[in-house]
């Protein structure tokens, strides 16, 4: 049996309940034993007329929150801050269902990683800090969901936004930021060389490996898979840009608990631009959305004049040699040092 070890290649995976901890596999899609067979019941001699049976599948629609007149933070506050001012604007973060951590007023880095949420959510700068758009955010939220009419329970995965939504019963559950694959090309894995590359679709979850999982890779903590080798799991580094080999990474907080609030067969919808193979990064900004720095154009030299111009001075005679050229240095087979990305 080969272990899963990475987010962006392909292994054999076994699932296992939560009871048994890993302890052995689940039987393969179509290889489960038929039903017993049952003796057909003779007809009844008289025929009932029922109406017809309606199945209702609607998906309610998301209760959006009552708006709250969040406070002024003047120069903003960040990570190391403490007080009321704090704790108000965690209070107000979890009602809205991101996480924060506690609610004790300390500017923790659980606290950042909210805020970083909140501004990805509605596309401002990811510095972290609670500032003007923070507050006016939170002032006035609104749930955006990008599959609405797709089924009640289901979690979305957003590689614009850099967000992960959980729905339940067709209500927002869980707001949480991630990162998902960079696009770039990586060395490593089982398939060898490869591009990070988090593929958009309709997938459900089919595997929970509890703990710390450890591959060629790195290490995911609580990885639940969903596509191939793909999964959501917590990592240390969670950065406001994507970085990851393919998978979408929370904080370890968040995946402490993240998997009780999904299941097996549940479904997982990619949306977003998906990444193109050797195209490197696209989307979003990777921090703020400060303008790239442009390459001025080259200087053009003068022209030169092909009609050679005739000229009463004689021309100096060059006594020098030529300088012999040397042969062209034969072409490198050598490949490219791949680029070194961040495990997950």
């Amino acid at each position: 049996m080969l272990v899963l070890i990475g987010c962006a290649v392909a292994v054999y995976v076994f699932a296992f309940s939560d009871e048994e901890k890993m302890a052995a596999p689940v039987q393969a899609e179509g290889n489960v034993a038929a039903p017993p067979e049952t003796k057909a019941k003779p007809k009844p001699t008289t025929t009932t007329t029922l109406a017809p049976t309606t199945t209702t599948t609607t998906v309610p629609p998301v209760k959006q929150p009552k708006n709250a007149d969040m406070p002024d933070v003047g120069g903003g506050l960040g990570q190391g801050s403490s007080g009321p001012l704090v704790q108000l604007y965690e209070m107000r973060m979890k009602a809205l269902k991101f996480d924060p951590g506690p609610v004790d007023g300390v500017y923790d880095d659980k606290t950042y990683h909210a805020v970083v949420a909140v501004q990805k959510y509605f596309g401002k700068e990811r510095s972290g800090r609670i500032n003007a758009d923070v507050q006016a955010a939170l002032s006035k939220f609104y749930y955006v969901a990008a599959e609405p009419k797709s089924e009640a329970n289901r979690v979305e995965i957003d590689l614009d936004r850099q967000i992960i939504q959980l729905f339940k019963n067709g209500q927002v559950e869980l707001i949480v930021d991630t990162s998902t694959g960079n696009g770039e090309h990586f060395c490593g894995g089982v398939d060898g060389c490869q591009y990070a590359i988090t593929p958009t679709g309709h997938f459900k979850f089919y595997s929970l490996y509890r703990g710390w999982q450890k591959g060629k890779l790195g290490t995911m903590y609580n990885p639940y898979y969903f596509n191939g080798s793909i999964a959501i799991h917590g990592l240390d580094s969670v950065p406001t840009y994507p970085a990851s080999h393919g998978c979408a990474r929370i904080p370890n907080w968040v995946a402490e608990y993240f998997p009780t609030l999904v299941h097996d067969g549940m479904s997982v919808f990619v949306v977003g631009t998906p990444k193109q193979a050797g195209s490197g990064y696209v989307g979003p900004a990777r921090n703020s959305p400060a303008p790239q720095a442009t390459t001025p154009p080259p200087t053009t030299a003068a022209p030169v004049n092909p009609v050679a111009v005739p000229t009463t001075a004689k021309p100096t005679p060059t006594t020098a040699k030529p300088t012999p050229t040397t042969k062209p240095a034969p072409p490198t087979t050598k490949k490219p040092t791949p680029t070194t990305i961040q495990l997950g």
